[in-house]
């Protein structure tokens, strides 16, 4: 229990250090944090940053979607997260496979997907 939370504070040391790293270019870095419920009593967060999404990342997200969520979102959070956090989200892709479409959601959102959108006849 006591390494998986020195753990958690080193990732978290890291993430604050690429934020510094980030922060002075003129790019779009944007934190986005997810919690996966492992089971009943246990949960684990995860932490990455990305880059906000572009047209063409978002064009090939949209053409690839029909064919497989699963694949169109992987190769979307991919596209998008910053180069020194790509093995490391490789990583945590390989024991939650589905956390890829949590974090396509969230990307998805940067570029204006809503959770409610209205209509009204006038």
């Amino acid at each position: 229990m006591r390494a998986a939370k020195e753990n958690e504070a080193a990732k978290a040391a890291d993430v604050e250090s690429l934020k510094e790293k980030y922060s002075g270019t003129d790019e779009k870095i944007y934190t986005v944090t997810t919690t996966v419920q492992v089971d009943d009593d246990t949960e684990e967060e995860f932490s990455y940053l990305f880059r906000k999404p572009k047209p063409a990342s978002y064009d090939r997200y949209v053409k690839t979607i029909s064919n497989s969520v699963t694949k169109a979102s992987k190769s979307f959070v991919f596209d998008n997260i910053i180069e020194d956090q790509k093995d490391e989200l490789k990583k945590t892709v390989e024991e939650y496979p589905a956390i890829t479409i949590s974090l396509a959601d969230k990307l998805l959102r940067m570029l204006g997907l809503a959770d409610t959108t209205s209509v009204k006849k006038l």
